[in-house]
């Protein structure tokens, strides 16, 4: 199979942008065949400090981990490693400047190795799967609201609860309190569309909207979801971030649709993961 890639982000109304992005490397073949194509997307949390800062250190960190996966590691382990690696490494940020349990980012990883989609979350950050023209939610929001659903909740309960959208895992603390992955790996077809997405993107569009978007050109589609969300005008819009990997048949993966930007080091980690 051959992977396409295409990206978009947007400031929004806030003054920083605090999503961080990046990818593997498509052109490194010999990567590819041993631990496949990563896409890595982290929103830092903007009612903490050092946003910017934790999401950069997490993409960073998830990038550098996974690159050391070895042929008796499987992805998810190579993925549950890596989560664990940066949540650490975001939380040694805090320390470090002594804004412990202060700095915090969710961070969404997805994986396409041999034909198959593996990935994992920590916060309100999303993968979504487009197939045949219907949009999959793949994750699961860590977030009060969520757990409310869960306790059995009615949903004018969770609708009316003033703390709906505080959520219940993220990078930054001791450990990650929940850790969401992928149970067992989705089989791929040529034509999917993968998203991964930060939350100011899926408050702004609904799933109609995003799965007529992910339809057109998958190089244009990131481009094309951050121009819808940003034309809605929302007086509070969110940082929006998209990422999208679309699946076509080939021999060989192309790295004709690498990313136009990336998360700050993300070029420097690429180097390393050569030398894995």
């Amino acid at each position: 199979m051959r992977w396409v890639v295409g990206n978009g982000q947007g400031r929004g109304t806030r003054l920083r942008q605090e999503d961080s992005f990046a990818c593997s490397d498509l052109s490194d073949r010999a990567f590819v065949e041993r631990a496949g194509f990563l896409a890595v997307l982290a929103d830092g949390m903007g009612g903490m400090a050092m946003g910017r800062e934790a999401s950069s250190v997490a993409v960073e960190t998830i990038l550098e981990a996974y690159a050391v996966k070895g042929p008796g590691e499987t992805v998810g382990e190579a993925l549950r490693r890596a989560f664990v690696r940066a949540n650490r490494a975001v939380s040694d940020l805090a320390s470090e400047v002594g804004l412990a349990g202060s700095v915090g980012t969710t961070a969404v990883a997805a994986v396409l190795f041999e034909e198959n989609l593996y990935w994992a979350w920590a916060g309100d950050s999303r993968v979504y799967l487009l197939r045949q023209g219907c949009l999959h939610p793949l994750t699961q929001d860590h977030n009060l609201a969520c757990r409310l659903r869960q306790e059995g909740r009615s949903p004018r309960e969770v609708a009316r609860h003033p703390d709906r959208e505080a959520l219940t895992s993220f990078f930054g603390l001791a450990e990650i309190p929940l850790l969401g992955l992928s149970e067992t790996p989705l089989p791929l077809e040529e034509g999917d569309r993968v998203l991964l997405c930060s939350d100011g993107l899926y408050r702004s569009l609904s799933d109609e909207e995003m799965a007529a978007v992910l339809a057109g050109n998958p190089r244009l589609a990131g481009e094309s979801l951050v121009a819808e969300a940003l034309a809605k005008k929302r007086p509070r819009q969110d940082n929006v971030t998209a990422l999208v990997v679309s699946v076509e048949r080939a021999s060989v993966p192309d790295g004709g649709g690498l990313l136009s930007s990336v998360a700050a080091g993300a070029r420097r980690l690429l180097a390393l993961q050569r030398q894995a």
